[in-house]
């Protein structure tokens, strides 16, 4: 988790510093709506009920020999979360709900450049605590703003021993097939342990039903429904006191990756709620799904469908939710043409910019400089225009805009002395590219 651009950080610092100074101007420039280009933080949303939402984070690391192909990942930074779920304890109404966010979808992540797959989102961070707030920060956005209070993320390891810890769990397996462990299962109810757990929700490709990410995604909520029962059976068989020590034992042990900020008192919160649920049949089971395409040069995403979303919302939230804009399928080939492109060439004139703005300046190089922040306005408001409406004539617009952006760029960088060399082109490889995508070092699988 590193961020791949060492001179945007010198340019960060160069303008905090900037800003202490009186005789120094304050950056001025036109900022887009468009998270792609000026990341927003999530703007949350009040709901009518009193909300305790938890985010429940699988994480793909697990030392198996290739079990549960987690890709031969061998430290957690460099892992993604490829299961993301959200408990909503809806504590007026009593009622639990959980939704599923496929670990593809195609997202922004809240105070970041570039556009990421939502498993991703971790790694966009220099600390895996930091990511997973990341996590959290991206699933509110999908959610339409509802906050998210806590985490609770785990690795393959931490999910066989919590699993293990509560006597396995009986299960009816809707299909037959071979796990990753090599462990061959047959559809009909079967009595899991760890390992068989974690063999049905890994499955993807060797699944024989719904051998797809939403498959997946759908396999890991009805465990967790089954894996919830388990437990408040053995609570009520045993006693609360004795399980949810193990548990709590397991939660805070450094044995295994199991990272989250509740506290033990929430825990212990969490545990009278879940006695007082009748069982799995009262929790709400949904998922923002959607189409499952390639884009962005054949890489495998999940555009959520929007309809449906805001479905879900309303059900679970008792919030009306305006559609998610600049995710679409649709999307995407603008921004191969036009996105990543222009993008690219605004934050390079931002740099100029801001060197600009650090130097005694002559007559002539204000005036360079003058220009350059003129038309930098200029091609943002282009840009957004042309994001909204993709039509021939507002990118001919955004054409000619960054056609000017880039001859003033040069012109102010030559007349500032402005020695780097500006690279105004992006590559096909846009996900390397630290002007598009904030965060270079991720694994797209």
């Amino acid at each position: 988790m590193k961020k791949a651009s060492f001179m945007r950080v010198l340019v960060l610092i160069a303008a905090l510093v900037m800003g202490l100074g009186a005789a120094c101007p304050a950056m001025a420039w036109e900022t887009s709506r468009n998270p792609l280009l000026d990341p927003q933080p999530v703007t949350l949303v009040e709901t009518e009920d009193e909300f305790y939402n938890i985010l429940l984070a699988g994480i793909d690391l697990g030392n198996y020999n290739g079990y549960w192909a987690s890709g031969g990942k061998n430290t957690l930074e460099d892992c993604h979360t490829d299961v993301i779920m959200v408990i909503s304890l809806n504590k007026t109404k009593n009622q639990v709900s959980l939704v599923s966010l496929p670990r593809d979808t195609f997202t922004y992540v809240p105070g970041v450049h570039g556009v990421y797959k939502l498993n991703a989102a971790v790694n966009c961070a220099d600390s895996t605590e930091e990511g997973l707030q990341r996590v959290c920060d991206a699933a509110s956005w999908l959610l339409g703003g509802v906050p998210i209070h806590s985490y609770v993320a785990v690795d393959m390891e931490a999910l066989i021993s919590l699993v293990d810890a509560i006597g396995g769990v009986d299960f009816e397996m809707d299909m037959s097939y071979k796990g990753h462990s090599g462990i061959v299962y047959y559809e009909g109810m079967q009595h899991l342990d760890g390992v068989g757990v974690m063999d049905y929700v890994r499955a993807r490709k060797n699944a024989t039903v719904e051998h797809n990410d939403i498959g997946r995604t759908r396999r890991g909520r009805d465990m967790m429904l089954t894996i919830f029962d388990k437990i408040q059976q053995n609570m009520k068989e045993e006693g609360m006191g004795g399980l949810m020590m193990d548990l709590i034992n397991l939660i805070f042990s450094e044995e295994f990756n199991i990272l989250t900020n509740l506290s033990m008192t929430d825990l212990l919160s969490l545990a009278d709620v879940a006695l007082s649920i009748g069982g799995s049949d009262d929790i709400g089971s949904y998922v923002l799904d959607g189409g499952y395409s390639l884009a962005l040069n054949d890489w495998n995403f999940t555009f959520t469908d929007q309809e449906n979303r805001k479905n879900v919302l309303r059900d679970v939230y008792g919030i009306e939710a305006e559609e998610i804009p600049y995710v679409s399928w649709g999307y995407t080939p603008w921004l191969l043409e036009y996105g990543f492109p222009v993008s690219r060439q605004i934050l390079i004139a931002r740099e100029i910019i801001d060197y600009g703005k650090q130097q005694n300046l002559t007559d002539k190089q204000r005036q360079a400089l003058e220009e350059l922040e003129n038309q930098h306005d200029v091609t943002v408001q282009a840009f957004d225009k042309a994001a909204d409406e993709q039509t021939i004539g507002a990118n001919d617009e955004l054409t000619q805009a960054r056609t000017r952006l880039r001859k003033l760029g040069e012109e102010a960088a030559d007349a500032l002395g402005y020695m780097r060399d500006a690279k105004w082109n992006t590559s096909t490889l846009w996900y390397r590219d630290s002007y598009v995508c904030e965060y270079t070092e991720i694994d797209w699988r």
